[in-house]
């Protein structure tokens, strides 16, 4: 039996973890996450010194001192364990252009204007690895690639091809260019090749659309007709301002049974109570973008009316550009902290309502019911916070500390389908240094083309 148990401090040591789990080796079929002092299942109470038996990327069982003959043993006392967190809805191909929300010309709309024709599908593919690895480093083991800049088939398969290759769960939403005329559909011929043949077990397809905000009414529907046909889920923004709100894109959507489980809308920012009524009632899930939707100047997302009205809620980064980092963590605390500031009521939203929406429920719409929750007969996608550093010791409540004190430096231990990504606060499967210095040479060159 391989073990890696160590003393609380120095728990997954970097120099251990290197030595059992060599950057790009391949987990052993069965682990052992020994005796994490609390286990967030997302499903029931607390569990606390609890051991998780992972075998070939499912939990079998959970409970204390499980016998797991011939397993990997890793030491987890002295953390939280928790369901990787999920990623509902992120622009992944424009991460190299990190903080590029505004140059010589403009603001965020039309300097992404001007770089975004010029994006190849090797840019395309950096920005995406960039996105993933650092998804990774935060605790995000599933995401929402959102890919609104497909400017060819090429682009698309480079897209493709970085997520396979990270090992990351995910969807790869099909998408348009960002200068496609609103007259002009995706390039349903080629989508509809890319569904006879899904990527993996791992990286599934849908569509992010433009819809009524964004398109004409016959593009759109034809948009959602070749998706439904297809068995795709479709993604679309909707209300995200004023503007958009006054289209009546959710009364359209409704009227042309254009909403439902497989419809997520995003952000839904300036959409009335009623509105959120309609689509709670219909069943579409939504993603929020906190801290984008107030960088871009959408507004404040009214976060304690969506809970009122009954919305399935997930929570996303959205971009890089205006985000600035993946940090769910940081999005929990914004959510929660804007809800009761707005309502003058602490109680509006509570802190497990946010894990929820960053796991679980985040899952839940997107379709994915073997992730989110921590139970035997899961996959074994899972996360584990440590709780011995400055700015989370000491702390009394698991949830608050998970949302309003741990940052993604805190998470030790990253496992995606029973495959370990991250171990002793280390990334494995990246080559950091490589990536990033491909990442500058690629923003670098754009923005000379674009003059920026």
């Amino acid at each position: 039996m391989t073990n890696l148990q160590a003393s609380r401090r120095t728990v997954l040591g970097a120099t251990a973890a290197a030595m059992a789990f060599p950057v790009f080796a391949t987990t052993p079929p069965t682990t052992l996450l020994r005796g994490a002092d609390t286990v967030l299942t997302m499903a029931g109470v607390p569990l606390t010194d609890t051991d998780i038996l992972v075998r070939e990327g499912q939990i079998v069982a959970m409970g204390r001192a499980l016998d797991a003959p011939g397993a990997t043993v890793i030491d987890l006392s002295g953390h939280i364990v928790l369901p990787g967190l999920v990623d509902t809805h992120w622009h992944m191909w424009n991460t190299a252009a990190r903080g590029l929300w505004r140059s010589a010309k403009g603001s965020f709309a039309p300097t992404m204007a001007a770089i975004s024709p010029l994006f190849s599908p090797s840019d395309a593919a950096i920005g995406v690895e960039l996105a993933l690895a650092e998804a990774v480093n935060g605790g995000i083991t599933t995401v929402h690639n959102w890919a609104h800049n497909s400017r060819s088939l090429a682009h698309v398969e480079a897209e493709i091809a970085a997520m396979l290759s990270s090992g990351v769960r995910g969807r790869f939403a099909y998408g348009y260019a960002q200068d496609t005329p609103p007259d002009r559909p995706m390039d349903l011929g080629h989508l509809a090749t890319l569904a006879r043949r899904p990527p993996s077990t791992l990286v599934s397809l849908g569509i992010c659309a433009r819809g009524p905000d964004r398109s004409e009414t016959d593009v759109w529907r034809a948009e959602w007709a070749v998706a439904r046909r297809l068995g795709l889920p479709i993604s679309t923004h909707m209300a995200s301002d004023a503007m958009a709100a006054a289209k009546g894109g959710i009364a359209s959507l409704a009227a042309a049974d254009g909403l439902g489980p497989d419809v997520q809308l995003v952000h839904l920012t300036a959409a009335t109570q009623r509105e959120m009524e309609v689509v709670a009632r219909r069943g579409s899930p939504v993603s929020i973008s906190p801290w984008t939707e107030l960088e871009v100047g959408y507004g404040v997302p009214p976060i304690a009316d969506m809970v009122a009205a009954g919305l399935t809620l997930g929570l996303s980064v959205d971009n890089m550009v205006l985000a600035g980092s993946a940090d769910i963590f940081s999005v929990m605390r914004l959510t929660t902290d804007l809800a009761r500031g707005i309502a003058r009521d602490a109680s509006v939203v509570t802190d497990e309502m946010a894990l929820r929406w960053a796991t679980v429920d985040g899952a839940r719409g997107l379709g994915l019911k073997a992730i989110g929750t921590l139970a035997p007969g899961q996959r074994a996608d899972i996360i584990a916070v440590r709780t011995d550093a400055i700015n989370i010791t000491p702390a009394a409540d698991p949830f608050s500390l998970l949302t309003h004190a741990a940052r993604p430096e805190n998470v030790a231990l990253v496992m995606i389908d029973g495959v370990l990504h991250k171990a002793g606060g280390h990334l494995l499967r990246v080559n950091i240094a490589q990536l990033q210095e491909r990442a500058e040479q690629s923003i670098k060159a754009l923005r000379a083309r674009a003059s920026l």
